[in-house]
């Protein structure tokens, strides 16, 4: 990791044909419904969830991922706005790979990425008017690498990393959050709320924001196909990228991986406009959603039109890092912004860079 492993103890991790699966993530709806807001909730979802109790072993990983056939219904009456009620601005940076619904430069704001193209979510947050909403979707901070699914904790440095992002957002504002339902994507939200010096909070529990929004499969179905051949970072990223798997990987993956993923540009502008979009108007002006690597990896990659680095198949091996995503901005003209953003010193990580923490 570039400034990672300087500023953080981190965990080791073998790359390449036995590199881990970075979020033992869950699988998504096409259409989530958003909770109301102040109460716990999940999408009526279709698609299996994780779930410790019923775990698909990963060779190439040490880490599981897992089905449940359990859900929750959505508490509370509220029906989210339609994306057709929402009015979006064009893209301002042009489309080379695909196209937007949105605006993928800041504008008129005063923000400037970094080297690697992230901006930084205190920046943005500060840099945007009281009369604009933002949602933040990003990956939840380091946790420990263990088989166990959703209980998988934050580790102290992944507590201190949230807690550090949350004094970048103080303000006397309250924010709303929800998170799936891991231990670790809740832990992150209340760090982050503890940093910003905001108590007595409440984490929306929301399965609208899973892992697998990307997957046409449960995610443990691509785990089985490719886990003792690069496991799935490898071809999320490949995916995210519109990279030819036949590139990186024998031809029994190539020809049914394909199949396992939707349209990036078609997806990746839905969950904008259906999954965030809509359902900000029920949130408070400040939102911040936490999730996992195998959503918000190919969320970068779409928002940064696949300019922003994070091709971990190739060297120099870069995931997405805990606590980097994507913000929306929605303006009073209802017109919407979306920018790739960190929450750490950089946006970026080498997995196979971290140290780990449990060693004395």
């Amino acid at each position: 990791m570039k400034n990672f492993s300087a500023k953080y103890i981190a965990c080791t991790l073998l790359f390449g044909l036995s590199m881990l699966v970075g979020c033992g993530d869950d699988s998504s709806p096409s259409s989530p419904i958003s909770p109301a807001a102040g109460g716990s909730s999940s999408s009526v979802s279709q698609a299996p969830v994780e779930d410790p109790n019923n775990p698909v072993a990963s060779s190439s990983s040490g880490e599981i991922v897992v089905l449940s056939s359990s859900s929750e219904t959505p508490s509370g009456s509220d029906v989210p706005a339609s994306s057709a009620d929402v009015v979006l601005s064009s893209s301002s940076a042009g489309a080379a790979q695909g196209t937007f619904t949105f605006a993928t430069t800041p504008g008129a704001l005063a923000l400037a990425p970094d080297a690697d193209g992230f901006y930084d979510m205190g920046d943005v947050y500060k840099a945007v008017p009281q009369t604009s909403k933002i949602a933040f979707v990003i990956r939840h901070s380091k946790r420990e690498k263990n088989n166990l699914g959703t209980e998988s904790s934050l580790t102290p440095i992944g507590i201190q990393m949230a807690q550090t992002l949350g004094t970048k957002l103080a303000s006397e504002e309250p924010f709303y959050y929800a998170s799936t339902n891991f231990l670790r994507t809740r832990a992150t939200c209340e760090n982050i709320a503890a940093g910003r010096g905001e108590t007595g909070i409440e984490v929306v529990t929301w399965d609208g924001i899973n892992g697998s929004y990307f997957l046409t499969v449960p995610s443990d179905t691509l785990d089985a196909l490719v886990s003792k051949r690069g496991g799935n970072p490898k071809y999320i990223a490949m995916y995210a990228y519109g990279v030819d798997y036949a590139t990186y990987s024998p031809a029994v993956v190539a020809s049914v991986i394909p199949s396992y993923f939707y349209d990036l540009f078609e997806r990746g502008n839905q969950f904008l406009n259906e999954v965030i979009v809509a359902n900000m108007p029920t949130w408070k002006r400040v939102s911040v959603l936490v999730s996992h690597d195998m959503l918000v990896e190919p969320l970068i990659a779409f928002v940064s039109n696949r300019t922003i680095n994070l091709k971990v198949f190739e060297n120099p091996y870069r995931w997405v890092n805990y606590l980097s995503g994507i913000a929306v901005i929605v303006d009073e003209a209802g017109a919407v912004t979306a920018l790739p953003v960190r929450g750490d010193e950089v946006g970026w990580m080498v997995p196979r860079d971290e140290v780990d923490e449990s060693v004395q």
